[in-house]
């Protein structure tokens, strides 16, 4: 397990655990494997993670910017920290 850093924001450490994060990266490495480019890789797996946790901060019902700016604030935090997480590899 890699560990999430001091660095990260306490409300990125707050919603994800070590076991999420390293799942998703046993996900990316798994599409690589079959594949897939790195970065597409992190993007469809990053997704399939958020859809499958069911945040209830994300704004299904709402319009469609209310929903991408719920949608986005799980999603930028978790590719940049498996852009850095690749790019350490």
């Amino acid at each position: 397990m890699m560990g999430i850093s001091e660095d990260y924001d306490p409300w990125f450490r707050r919603r994800f655990n070590e076991e999420e994060l390293d799942s998703i990266m046993d996900d990316i490495e798994e599409l690589i494997i079959y594949g897939a480019d790195p970065y597409t890789a992190m993007y469809d797996a990053v997704r399939e993670f958020i859809k499958s946790k069911n945040f209830p901060d994300i704004d299904e019902h709402g319009n469609e910017q209310s929903y991408w700016e719920s949608y986005l604030k799980y999603e930028k935090p978790l590719i940049d920290y498996f852009t850095k997480r690749i790019s350490n590899n």
